[in-house]
């Protein structure tokens, strides 16, 4: 089966076929990569085999094509349906006859153009003619123009000119006493030449032609064309090579005309593309996620959560470690700090037993409107729900927990609602025996409240009980005999830190300062030994070691601040810009406050770095992972907001030697917090705006070309962007 619909636009040179008309991704029609693409051109069949199938209008060829730049030829490409009932194997081997026939073909010709003595051609029926090898013709011709000869060589020469029809010429007579030269014999050549021409015989693959103007015989190939050239009669003077220009036309009233070399020939080719500019499309190429990680080169310090960032504040929770509870540390930074975050025992209730070994109850509920404001409202972490009592005081309310709670610092946040009924006088108690009996662990008197919302109060000594109740017994208001409170939070802060560095050892800090200790067996040697708040350690201060975990001796949370030196992520690898006619600009989503601090550099090749000055690009040179060009690229880098004000034209000059058209793009950030503390300064995402265009070929009708001896000139039908393509002679 074949499929032969429609037509073909060839380009010399080009592995780039173009159909009119044609189907070639639909499955169904069975053009496939590795296909055999016939061509009937150039009043011969080429055949080319197909590297891909790119569209249905577009081929991609294993070779580049080797003919004239041409439209609307003739081809047929062979195919196998699925419901052929064709014989393929018969098929291949039949192709694989006819090619064995070809080599061989070529072989015998081989030998008739370069030995010496008789070579038998053999054609593929079987029948053959022996000839002899062109070597010892051209020495026979030789000496047949020898005057010295004369035909000397000749066995029977009187025969030999009867046979030529010279007999009136010559007489037999006078052959064997007399000699003459070629040119004194009429015909002579022309009658050698035409004997020649009636010995050989070509066979398939081969053609022979007499040209009667160069007086020679052309032996050809014809099973393809190679030479890439054009055939006018011997006189063939085209190239492959093409000039193309790029112009953009605004008016069509001229034609534009290229200058060339005086020809007369007329063997060469043109074509013009013109460009279909394609919209606009943002193209997202990072959002930092935990995968972004892998495509960068950075510093330690970097963290990829959905944001790219370096690492500096944060909440560590230890968990359990043995006999102890752990978290990992850092310490690669210019200083880190550790403080103890305390324990709220309760919070975050739906109801007074949401939580999971606690159960909160009260002397009372007030009740509202539209709710009764209940105690476990305390324990919400809402500031604008109460819990609000009955007349008359002393009211109460308390919590109960499954196992023993240490209490070292509390907190009470009053009623936004005011009414007088901010407690000024209470009681903490503490209870081991379901609530039978009570334990003072702390008394306050004449507390006024002002304009504070929340106020915190520390215990003389930590308490220890399974449940803890506030009893209220006077409030702020005058003739008032009901509390209301929005929260009560019970903390421990009692809980202690030991450091543990790369050496295997064990520290206490106080001050920023490290002291060993001896290495904990109990929860009791960290209570003993450890520290709730370390002060800032120095790189100085640590000499070397490392830090490697924060040791505790109750699940603890800690608020660590860190300070890191400044951080550079270089992207692996230079995102491809085939495809691309422009880069529009560069957008990026970040966030930085205080002294926060985000470079950016670009690079064509991920090797040498540029920044846009304001009128040009300029290098910065090459940048490495460490903190050395970290610290060059904060300060010659470009910030985001310029980098997103670079225009389009702007982005074209970064690609100069390719016409203002990318061919590829990376990035390389920098970032940097001075004060680590407060400083923030992180990126969500970078984002590409782009458009992609096509060249189309242009058809006469939409771009007439004329050729002179001297100038080659091209006429749009239409404004636009073009691409003028033209053989120099």
């Amino acid at each position: 089966m074949w499929y032969k619909i429609g037509g073909l636009s060839l380009f010399s040179g080009s592995k780039v076929v173009l159909g009119n008309n044609t189907l070639w991704a639909d499955k169904n029609n069975g053009v496939i990569a590795g296909g055999m693409l016939l061509i009937f051109a150039d009043c011969s069949i080429k055949i080319y085999e197909i590297a891909s199938v790119v569209s249905d209008t577009e081929l991609m060829l294993a070779s580049e094509y080797s003919g004239c730049t041409a439209n609307g030829v003739h081809y047929a490409i062979p195919v196998f349906g699925s419901n052929d009932t064709f014989d393929h194997a018969a098929y291949v081997a039949q192709i694989a006859a006819m090619l064995a026939g070809y080599q061989s073909q070529l072989t015998q010709w081989k030998q008739v153009l370069t030995e010496r003595g008789q070579v038998t051609l053999t054609d593929n029926s079987g029948q053959s003619v022996v000839v002899k090898t062109l070597p010892d013709l051209t020495d026979a011709v030789s000496r047949m123009m020898d005057k010295t000869l004369n035909g000397a060589d000749i066995p029977d020469k009187a025969q030999f000119v009867a046979n030529l029809g010279l007999s009136d010429v010559v007489h037999k007579s006078d052959l064997a006493n007399h000699t003459h030269t070629a040119s004194q014999i009429t015909d002579f050549t022309d009658a050698v030449r035409k004997v020649l021409v009636a010995t050989l015989a070509a066979g398939q693959g081969v053609s022979l032609n007499y040209d009667t103007t160069s007086n020679q015989l052309v032996v050809s190939a014809t099973g393809s064309n190679s030479s890439g050239g054009n055939n006018d009669g011997g006189n063939s003077s085209g190239g492959r090579d093409y000039t193309v220009v790029t112009q953009s036309i605004t008016t069509v009233t001229s034609p534009v005309v290229f200058r060339i070399n005086n020809q007369t020939t007329y063997a060469y080719d043109a074509y013009a593309l013109k460009e279909e500019v394609g919209s606009k499309t943002q193209v997202l190429l990072d959002d930092f996620d935990a995968k972004s990680a892998s495509l960068y080169n950075t510093t330690g310090d970097l963290i990829f959560d959905g944001v790219m960032r370096p690492y500096a504040n944060e909440t560590l929770n230890t968990v359990q470690d043995g006999a102890f509870y752990s978290a990992p540390i850092r310490s690669a930074g210019k200083d880190v700090s550790f403080d103890l975050i305390p324990d709220s025992l309760v919070s975050g209730l739906t109801s007074a037993s949401s939580m999971p070994g606690v159960t909160v109850s009260q002397s009372s509920s007030a009740k509202g409107a539209e709710v009764v404001w209940q105690g476990w409202y305390a324990f919400d972490n809402n500031p604008r729900t109460i819990w609000a009592s009955e007349s008359p005081l002393p009211q109460w309310l308390s919590v109960k927990f499954s196992d023993l709670k240490a209490v070292t610092v509390y907190s009470i946040s009053s009623s936004p609602f005011g009414g007088g009924v901010a407690p000024t006088s209470w009681k903490v108690q503490g209870s081991n025996d379901d609530g039978v009996t009570w334990t003072d662990v702390d008394s306050r008197t004449g507390i006024s409240w002002g304009s504070a919302a929340v106020q915190t109060f520390k215990l003389a000594a930590p308490a220890q009980f399974k449940a803890y109740r506030f009893y209220c017994t006077a409030v702020s208001g005058q003739f008032a005999t009901t509390v209301g409170i929005a929260e009560w939070t019970l903390f421990n802060d009692n809980k202690k830190f030991l450091v543990q560095a790369d050496d295997g050892a064990f520290y206490t800090v106080a001050n920023g300062v490290l002291t060993q200790v001896t290495a904990p067996a109990s929860a009791a040697d960290i209570t003993a030994t450890g520290f709730s708040s370390s002060g800032k350690i120095t790189e100085a201060v640590l000499a070397g070691k490392k830090l490697l975990k924060l040791v505790s001796d109750f699940p603890a949370s800690c608020r660590v601040i860190y300070s890191p030196y400044p951080q550079i992520a270089i992207q692996k690898l230079v995102t491809k810009a085939n495809s691309w006619s422009s880069l529009v600009s560069v957008v990026s989503t970040y966030t930085q406050s205080g002294t926060g601090n985000i470079r950016v550099a670009v690079s064509r090749n991920g090797t040498d770095w540029s920044v846009w000055n304001g009128s040009a690009w300029s290098s910065i040179g090459a940048l490495a992972v460490d903190t050395t060009s970290a610290t060059k690229l904060i300060g010659s880098g470009m910030l985001l907001s310029s980098v997103a004000a670079i225009t389009s034209a702007q982005w074209a000059m970064l690609y100069t030697n390719t016409s203002g058209v990318p061919d590829g793009i990376s990035f390389a950030f920098a970032i940097d917090l001075p004060v680590a503390a407060t400083d923030v300064a992180s990126m969500d995402n970078l984002s590409l705006t782009i458009t992609a265009s096509a060249w189309k070929l242009q058809t006469p009708a939409e771009v007439e070309i004329r050729w002179y001896r001297d100038q080659v000139t091209f006429k749009p039908a239409s404004t636009g962007n073009y691409k003028f393509a033209y053989q120099r002679p």
